[in-house]
């Protein structure tokens, strides 16, 4: 499609067959370095054969197009203008380029496709950064003046900053209240930047100056003290190996905190946001957590065992796994706990011959959830992989591949158009039936959500309306709107399932396909 480009912050980039990627972090096409708002890997424009299309990469404060919600991708049109996080702005264009526009990421004379674009995003006044984000590039703290009105925003503020740190760090910082300091310091953290990921010893360098009346300079990361200098220059050592916990694939915060001759904090620091890679650090091996299920199935006891996956691979898979539904559907799949419990039930679920025993159902859950009932194809299968992991046998009063009880099924008639064939059939053909008339009238009472409707699965379809209507409308955010234990440990079980399921050679499964094959032809 000749003459496409997008524009922002005055430039214009033309648009080639290249995947453009959008985000916070400095390694991307387009990388809004300053804007907190902005997800690390926030959304990208790819080139297909009818047009280029924009997908929000599950970014936590979302994109629109012309002011609509994007829920997945779509097709981008001429003068489509395009907001990340509800700030930073893109627009895309067809036709010929203005006279300063930049030549295609491919010209080396314009924009070399190894150098990303860095777009410094100005402040929003009144905006709110997102709390799993924070500017990027130098952080200053600054004094504020301490006398009338300003003092007593001073305090606010030294209050709110204190039960940030509380919240968020929980120790040493809670003594690092005030900011009535009348002392006019400065101090921007130089090195490293925000978005760099950390895989070596680092040494971290600030320009600072008016440190006269500064005593000491504290440095924290996740809000806990990591070390502290009296005099300049101030610096420190980041050692990745001291923070093995923190290979996670998430942000966490660098800070630097002046303080006066009284303890007091001087001005507000902000924080910079960073990654780190320690996975060749031995990590303290978890403590063994036994699992109690209510949704029954046969279900193992968690050991030591723990997924080769990092919580940045456990993100990555279950982003693509949601994207496998139709709705356009949006989730934040970000939350550091949610990705720690899915990355232990994903040992429980890699464990080979999964594929072949899916493979002798493929038929019946095609046709029962596809062709019947016009359900999402990937849903009747990885419902299938997390409540039995395509083992049938009876436990307790469940039994088939979605381990539903006979009583239960009959009651509701589920089973209407089994005829003689029950839901412990060898073929499986009237439990695949049966689920599926199940899971219909569930995802009705879910405007078709298949993650809510996986996590109701159990409920009657009117304990599932109910259940919804108890929720907030704005449900993006899935680990903190689901909070019931039985709905959480369907949600984590079924992310668990579906990312062994559809990415077997990442844990270890040689033997085994992507389930993504027996249902492929019906995407």
């Amino acid at each position: 499609m000749p003459g496409a480009r997008i524009k922002f912050d005055g430039r214009e980039l033309e648009l080639g067959d290249e995947i453009i990627t959008c985000g916070r972090a400095g390694d991307n096409t387009v990388a809004f370095t300053d804007d907190a708002n902005v997800s690390r890997y926030h959304a990208e424009i790819e080139h297909r054969s009818d047009g280029y299309w924009i997908t929000d990469l599950s970014s936590s404060n979302g994109t629109t197009v012309n002011g609509e919600v994007l829920r997945g991708d779509r097709p981008l049109n001429d003068g489509d203008r395009i907001v990340l996080g509800g700030t930073s702005e893109l627009e895309f264009f067809l036709g010929a380029a203005t006279a300063n526009a930049s030549e295609s990421p491919s010209t080396p004379a314009s924009l070399p496709t190894d150098v990303p674009v860095s777009v410094s995003t100005p402040e929003v006044p009144g905006g709110v950064p997102a709390v799993d984000a924070a500017p990027a590039g130098g952080i200053e703290t600054e004094a504020a003046a301490a006398s009338g009105g300003s003092k007593t925003l001073l305090v606010v503020a030294a209050i709110i900053c204190g039960v940030a740190v509380i919240c968020v760090g929980g120790s040493a910082l809670a003594l690092y209240f005030g900011g009535g300091s009348k002392c006019e310091a400065k101090a921007v953290i130089t090195k490293p930047e925000a978005g760099d990921t950390i895989a070596n010893p680092v040494d971290v360098e600030v320009e600072a100056e008016n440190t006269g009346c500064v005593a000491k300079a504290v440095f924290t990361l996740d809000g806990e003290e990591i070390a502290s200098v009296d005099s300049e220059p101030y610096t420190t050592t980041i050692d990745p190996s001291r923070f093995p916990e923190l290979s996670d694939g998430l942000d966490h915060p660098l800070q630097i905190i002046l303080l006066d001759e009284k303890g007091q904090q001087i001005g507000q620091p902000q924080p910079v946001q960073l990654a780190f890679e320690t996975r060749a650090v031995d990590k303290p091996s978890p403590t063994p957590t036994p699992e109690i299920t209510k949704t029954g199935g046969p279900q193992t006891t968690g050991g030591s065992k723990t997924s080769p996956a990092t919580l940045l691979d456990i993100q990555t898979m279950s982003g693509e796994l949601v994207k496998q539904f139709r709705g356009g559907f949006v989730y934040n799949i970000s939350n550091k706990q949610f990705l720690q419990e899915v990355q232990k039930r994903a040992s429980e679920y890699a464990v080979e011959g999964f594929f072949d025993r899916a493979a002798a159902y493929r038929d019946v859950i095609n046709v029962a959830y596809v062709k019947e009932r016009d359900l999402d194809a990937p849903l009747g299968f990885i419902l299938a992989m997390s409540r039995s992991k395509f083992i049938p046998n009876k436990q307790g009063d469940n039994e088939g591949l979605w381990q539903m009880s006979n009583a239960f099924v009959t009651a509701n008639a589920y089973n209407g158009l089994c005829g003689t064939e029950t839901i412990s059939d060898a073929s499986q053909n009237c439990a695949a039936k049966a689920s599926a008339l199940y899971m219909k009238a569930i995802a009705n009472a879910f405007d078709n959500d298949p993650i809510y409707s996986a996590a109701a699965f159990g409920k009657s379809p009117q304990d599932a309306a109910a259940w919804k209507a108890s929720l907030p409308a704005d449900r993006t955010d899935v680990w903190n709107t689901i909070k019931g234990p039985q709905e959480r440990e369907q949600l984590i079980r079924f992310f668990a399932a579906g990312i062994v399921a559809r990415n077997p050679l990442k844990f270890g499964l040689k033997k085994d396909r992507s389930l993504d094959e027996l249902y492929r032809v019906t995407l």
